[in-house]
């Protein structure tokens, strides 16, 4: 309203202005939470709204992949995350189970029955650990998830590796975010990825993204992740919850890249459970001089990943880095 009407209609005018606000505000939409988001999309409330999409693994698939979580021992972490991966890989392959125990029990017990090329970790919690593990390390864990998988085939093989990303928390997840979408040979298998400097392992399933994070220019709002210290009914052995509140639970990029809990640090092999490799022969066993790399997991970003890298010619006790590549060794 302009100054030049006349001030005895105020007022009015100011009985007015406050009934199109109160109407205003009945109208305006609600900020969305995580716990809304159960649909294929999403809009993050923003001056810009964006809207994400799932992009992943078949819900129904993992819940029946996580039905005997959570993590029977303290230290199954990777063991319960094995089995997980197992059980998704059959289902997708026939519909089916493994023919066969493969109950954490069960892999527990096969992980202590295979060896590296290099030998054992002298103080490993298995046999196959290439280092001094309290649990299962990523050597294991890529071991564990490749033995018990389905035939390879040349349109679907089953081939795992330990991925050791030696860039950013962020970098890391937009280059496992590639595993999901339409162009990925993993046909969205989940994933295991190292969290809290080593102490835990998560499963992800999917990444929340703008368009399909297999291709180039996608934007990732959220990592999926599945939490083997609960169990459905979001319990855990000890009645504490220091990772999910929920065992699937959706973590925000920017939570998940900065709190240290999640990928807010990398590898930490000065805690006292997680070291590097240490096996007689020392291909894994850092420094790498020639490679001017002074760890082969510490400080790094590590995950298992289903790939295109085929096991006959650099099996799964072979790392690999972010570029694709064997990762550095001696």
């Amino acid at each position: 309203m302009q100054h030049r009407l006349f001030f005895r209609l105020t007022g009015v005018l100011l009985a007015l202005m406050l009934a199109q606000l109160l109407q205003i505000g009945m109208n305006m939409p609600t900020q969305a939470t995580q716990a809304q988001i159960s649909t294929s999309t999403f809009t993050q409330a923003k001056s810009t709204p964006t809207s994400y999409t799932f992009y992943g693994s078949n819900h129904s698939w993992m819940l029946t992949a996580t039905n005997d979580w959570y993590q029977h021992r303290g230290n199954w972490c990777g063991i319960a995350s094995i089995r997980a991966m197992q059980v998704y890989d059959w289902l997708y392959y026939n519909g089916k189970a493994p023919g066969w125990d493969n109950s954490q029990e069960a892999i527990q017990s096969r992980l202590n029955t295979y060896s590296s090329p290099w030998g054992h970790g002298p103080g490993g919690y298995v046999y196959s650990d290439i280092s001094a593990d309290g649990g299962t390390d990523p050597h294991a864990i890529a071991y564990g998830a490749w033995y018990d998988t389905p035939p390879s085939t040349e349109n679907q093989p089953y081939w795992f590796h330990n991925w050791i990303y030696r860039t950013s928390s962020t970098t890391a997840t937009y280059d496992f975010g590639t595993d999901f979408g339409k162009n990925t040979v993993s046909h969205n298998d989940p994933i295991s990825v190292t969290i809290d400097g080593g102490y835990h392992s998560f499963v992800i399933d999917g990444v929340w993204a703008t368009s399909d994070p297999s291709y180039p220019g996608a934007t990732i709002g959220s990592v999926d992740t599945w939490d083997p210290w609960l169990n459905h009914a979001n319990r855990s052995m000890d009645g504490t919850h220091p990772y999910n509140n929920t065992e699937n639970q959706v973590w925000s990029l920017k939570d998940w890249t900065t709190n240290r809990v999640m990928w807010g640090q990398g590898y930490n092999t000065h805690n006292g459970f997680d070291p590097d490799p240490n096996t007689p022969n020392h291909y894994y066993v850092p420094p790498f001089n020639s490679y001017g790399v002074l760890y082969h997991w510490n400080t790094y970003f590590v995950t298992i990943e289903q790939d295109r890298i085929n096991n006959a010619s650099t099996s799964f006790d072979y790392a690999i880095d972010q570029n694709g590549r064997l990762a550095p060794h001696n």
